[in-house]
């Protein structure tokens, strides 16, 4: 984890975050643990509150959303974040691909998942940027705010590198 990172996820802890419910932004307990498969079996997960509440919202229109992460034992670093590096080293990043699961429950109760993996999340922001920012510069633009997904289609994550998105 990167200097940075560090020091935004320890001013983010909090013993609330937040969840879409029925399109609306409100307040839920952050201790309510849940498992997710992220492709080798369950891995308990926390909730938090990250952008994707806004930005899965704004792309597909679904009211109710809750976001989940899982840490890795010793992922977090501990001692002073001012001694981390800048951040991972290339053969840190390559040792360390990112994974999501997600879930989604119809109004009769279907549950399907998915799950991506990809490069290191580093890398791949970095990629995924230069990529949306070459797109938009060809003229693939329209006005007002716009989500990768809602810009360039659902599958603009699986351009990025060796990106893949497996239903299960």
């Amino acid at each position: 984890m990167s200097r940075g990172s560090a020091i935004s996820a320890s001013q983010n802890i909090a013993p609330e975050a937040l969840q879409l419910l029925d399109g609306e932004l409100v307040t839920r307990q952050s201790n309510a643990l849940r498992d997710f498969d992220f492709g080798d079996g369950p891995m308990s997960s926390f909730p938090v509150t990250l952008p994707d509440l806004v930005t899965i919202h704004h792309a597909t229109g679904v009211p109710d959303i809750e976001t989940y992460v899982h840490v890795s034992a010793g992922a977090f670093p501990t001692g002073d974040v001012k001694d981390l590096p800048d951040g991972p080293g290339l053969q840190e990043r390559e040792a360390s691909r990112y994974h999501a699961a997600i879930e989604v429950a119809d109004q009769h109760g279907t549950i399907v998942r998915s799950v991506l993996d990809t490069v290191n999340g580093y890398t791949f922001t970095a990629m995924a940027a230069a990529k949306a920012a070459r797109r938009v510069l060809a003229g693939e633009v329209r006005p007002g705010f716009q989500t990768p997904a809602g810009l360039f289609g659902h599958d603009f994550a699986e351009t990025i590198a060796v990106t893949r998105i497996v239903d299960l």
